[in-house]
């Protein structure tokens, strides 16, 4: 008995079979539709600009040594906002609205990016949308819906139960730990990206 609950401390299936999660995944993809749409758009009006930011971002990689543990502080805490913005949303009275809220503002932030570099850059911008962003996106975006799955069942299930939202949300702390680890490793990722990107001359 022991051993099987060790080997279900970081099962995500609670979470898999939820239409909770679907709908989160919905709320992102309506997020990451109207981002690529906005971000096509804005890449005509705010090309220069755009093209300066991505200068920027590509020069990050270029200082020095130091540099190194700056960006990879930046990512964490970047990665750390959003997971902790889960937590706390799912504590809230409206927590439905607010995580699906969350959702669709990263998938909107995701794809506001790729079609505004796209749009400006062409094929160039498109990859470097993907380097400095998408390849950690593979990790952290899944972590956070799941993350935030979690936090919505344990907010319906506080509401009903005498323990509260933390007693509720603590029957999930397996995957909401797995989660964030997960996406921390993904968070740190984006920085040998972003060198990649240097290198490569973006």
């Amino acid at each position: 008995m022991k051993r099987q609950r060790v080997l279900s401390f970081f099962s995500l299936r609670s979470l898999w079979d939820t239409p909770h999660l679907v709908f989160l995944v919905v709320m992102l993809l309506c997020g990451a539709l109207a981002g690529s749409y906005t971000g096509l758009r804005c890449g005509h009006t705010e090309g220069a600009l755009l093209e300066e930011l991505a200068g920027q971002m590509v020069a990050q990689a270029q200082v020095g040594d130091g540099t190194v543990w700056m960006l990879v502080g930046k990512a964490l805490c970047s990665v750390l906002a959003w997971q902790i913005a889960a937590v706390l949303g799912g504590m809230l009275r409206a927590h439905s609205l607010i995580l699906s809220g969350l959702c669709a503002t990263r998938g909107f932030l995701l794809a506001f990016a790729a079609g505004a570099f796209l749009s400006t850059l062409q094929l160039r911008g498109l990859l470097l949308a993907l380097v400095t962003g998408g390849v950690s996106s593979i990790v952290t975006v899944p972590c956070l819906l799941l993350t935030a799955t979690a936090c919505f069942l344990a907010g319906q299930e506080g509401a009903r139960s005498r323990g509260g939202y933390w007693y509720a949300l603590a029957r999930y702390r397996s995957a909401i730990i797995l989660c964030t680890t997960l996406a921390l490793c993904g968070g740190v990722l984006r920085v040998p990206m972003l060198f990649l990107a240097s290198k490569i001359g973006f």
